[in-house]
């Protein structure tokens, strides 16, 4: 099963669009999503407070960052 993070902060409405998105997705094989708040760790806050949600492929670091466009989200899950 592909492993996926998503970076975030608490009371990020753009967040919660994210995880919708990421839910509402018709995909072949399903994944595993782990949610990551930053506010947990100082280097993720120094590298991702302004670019949150962030969608990472676990398998190859890959980034998604918002917003995240249909097809590229369904091409990044599907990898």
């Amino acid at each position: 099963m592909p492993e996926f993070y998503l970076l975030m902060k608490e009371h990020c409405p753009l967040c919660t669009q994210a995880i919708q998105q990421i839910y509402a997705q018709q995909l072949d094989e399903p994944i595993q999503l782990n949610v990551v708040d930053i506010a947990s760790d100082p280097a993720l806050i120094e590298e991702y407070a302004t670019l949150v949600p962030v969608l990472v492929r676990a398998i190859d670091d890959a980034e998604l960052k918002w917003p995240f466009a249909e097809i590229k989200l369904q091409e990044f899950l599907s990898l």
